[in-house]
Parts: C-alpha cells; structure tokens; sequence
C-alpha cells in the first residue's frame, strides 16, 4: 500500500516538474525572440512592481498603525476628562427633596 502511494507522488510530482520545465523552455523562447529594448522595459516595470508593492503595504501599516496610535490617545484623553468631572456634587444632592406620591390622577379633556 505504501508502495503504491509513493509510486503516485512520485508521477505526479515529475509531471509537475515536466510541465514547469516546459513553461519555462516556453518563456526562454518567447524571451530570446524579443527585441532587447522590450526586454528592458519588461524589467525595468518587473523591478518597480517589486519594488512599489512593498513599499505601499509598509506605508499602509504605518499610516493604520499612527491612526490606531492616535485613537487610543483620543479616547485617555477623553476618558481621563470624564473621570476629573464628577458625575454629581454634593450640593446638588443637598438640595434635592424626597417627594412621595400618593396617587396620580389624571385630568381627562372634557370638550
């Protein structure tokens, strides 16, 4: 049993490898058959695609994490002034009276 899976990676990987040999034989030919000014232009535009994409996923983070940053202080601040403010005094609560309702009735409007 072991055999016979071994025996199947084993084809499916030289199939593997004999396509990409042949993509590559593929390419080889199309690239010997260009003019060299194209060929230059091809990568000079392969080198700044490597390049640039990096560069505007690293300037992504930084700016998302600066944002992150900034919220976080935003929201201490706030929080902090919201803790300074009390949220009553004791003289309001030294002028408040304890009223009790007895009955509530309510007037009907009579036309």
């Amino acid at each position: 049993m072991k055999n016979s899976t071994k025996q199947y990676l084993y084809s499916v990987l030289r199939q593997a490898w004999q396509e990409l040999r042949a993509l590559g034989n593929r390419a080889a030919q199309v690239l010997m058959q260009t003019p060299l000014p194209r060929l230059l232009m091809l990568c000079i535009g392969i080198a700044l695609l490597i390049t640039i994409v990096p560069l505007i996923l690293t300037l992504f983070v930084i700016f998302m994490l600066v944002k992150l940053f900034l919220l976080l202080v935003v929201m201490n601040v706030r929080s902090q002034k919201a803790a300074d403010k009390p949220q009553w005094s004791y003289k309001e609560s030294e002028d408040a009276q304890l009223i009790r309702v007895e009955q509530i009735t309510y007037r009907h409007d009579q036309k």
